[in-house]
């Protein structure tokens, strides 16, 4: 009966609400749910529920861990005891759990059990997509408010040190003009002055610019940029070498640039942390940009927790629907091994209408 359902629900976010309506049915349960983890956190979203014949749609944050401790808002009569649960698997992986509240007095037998986990195992397929979609929505929407941001950041510097620095410049421009027929040695001190509060906003301009794009892609190029930071980070006791093509296609402004920041924040964690002698960054594109950049250092501790550095890079990254891996390799130091699309058509790039509204609409 599943597979006949599962026919006409093609959608991934259709499947999981198939499969949660049929175990409803079928078993028969008074609650059943599938809770999906974030691929960057540990903690759950409600991908699709179904209760007394009434499913619910969209996927929100639940309230508590499912596995043993899950307490469904919506039905607090329910003990988390009653509850029944089984991983949701895609290559392996644990992406979500199937959570099952069966009717009271009737629990399933043992076949039935084996049925449910045999329906969460192969629901991954669509579960790994569902999740990879509403990550991929968050992600953008931490893109828009970050763009915001930066907008709001350069107004302000714009408005509120540029802008005032250059006004009163041109004051003093006027007096000097004046001064100059009047008392000419007076003039040429604040000729002096002047020329440094210039040399000022000068440098006000280039830390703007640089924080929009780094200058050194567009005077030197992407990999001689690349490699003029690797010299800059030759210093005492470490050695960081390039290995990539002397001359790359060219790539979309926004992957150039992640992919620059991301090769710079690397440099910048093994310099500070790894107590390597010895780095590597290799640089190639094919259909999409593989950047690796390999240390001989110490590794990751095995308390590591992500700093504001590699949530830069992941982040950078899922903004432009790539991959990011960073890992201690078992003949140790650390790698980031980093995907992105070499083309702004590349897959993941964009979603369509019906998918934003399926992740966001919470009546289907």
């Amino acid at each position: 009966m599943l597979a006949e359902r599962l026919k006409g629900s093609l959608e991934p976010r259709g499947i999981l609400s198939t499969v949660v309506r049929v175990v409803v049915r079928a078993l028969p349960a008074q609650y059943a749910a599938v809770y999906l983890k974030r691929l960057e956190a540990e903690d759950l979203v409600l991908a699709a529920e179904h209760e007394g014949g009434t499913k619910v749609g969209g996927i929100r944050r639940g309230r508590s861990d499912v596995v043993g401790r899950m307490q469904d808002p919506a039905a607090p009569e329910r003990q988390p005891s009653q509850a029944l649960t089984f991983p949701v698997l895609y290559r392996s992986e644990i992406v979500g759990h199937l959570l099952v509240f069966p009717i009271d007095g009737q629990q399933p037998t043992a076949e039935q059990r084996r049925l449910l986990a045999t329906i969460a195992g192969r629901a991954g397929s669509a579960a790994q997509v569902v999740r990879q979609a509403h990550d991929l929505l968050q992600a953008r929407e931490r893109l828009v408010l970050a763009r915001e941001e930066e907008r709001r950041r350069l107004r302000r510097n714009l408005h509120d040190t540029i802008g005032p620095t250059l006004a009163a410049l041109s004051l003093k421009v006027g007096t000097l003009r004046n001064l100059i027929e009047q008392d000419p040695p007076a003039a040429q001190e604040q000729l002096g002055e002047l020329r440094e509060q210039i040399h000022s906003v000068i440098t006000d301009i280039r830390r703007v610019v640089y924080d929009l794009r780094p200058p050194a892609l567009d005077e030197l190029g992407f990999i001689p940029a690349i490699r003029e930071q690797a010299s800059l980070f030759s210093t005492g006791g470490l050695q960081v070498s390039v290995d990539a093509p002397d001359q790359m296609s060219i790539l979309p402004a926004a992957v150039e640039v992640a992919a620059y920041r991301i090769v710079v924040e690397a440099l910048a964690n093994v310099a500070r942390h790894a107590r390597a002698r010895h780095c590597q960054i290799h640089l190639s594109v094919s259909d999409q940009v593989t950047i690796e950049v390999v240390d001989d250092g110490v590794g990751l501790p095995a308390t590591h927790r992500p700093g504001v550095g590699i949530a830069s890079m992941r982040e950078r990254v899922a903004e432009l629907g790539g991959s990011c891996t960073i890992e201690s390799p078992a003949e140790g130091g650390t790698r980031v091994l980093a995907f992105l699309p070499a083309s702004s058509r590349a897959p993941g790039w964009e979603t369509t209408s019906s998918e934003t509204a399926l992740l966001v609409d919470d009546s289907s």
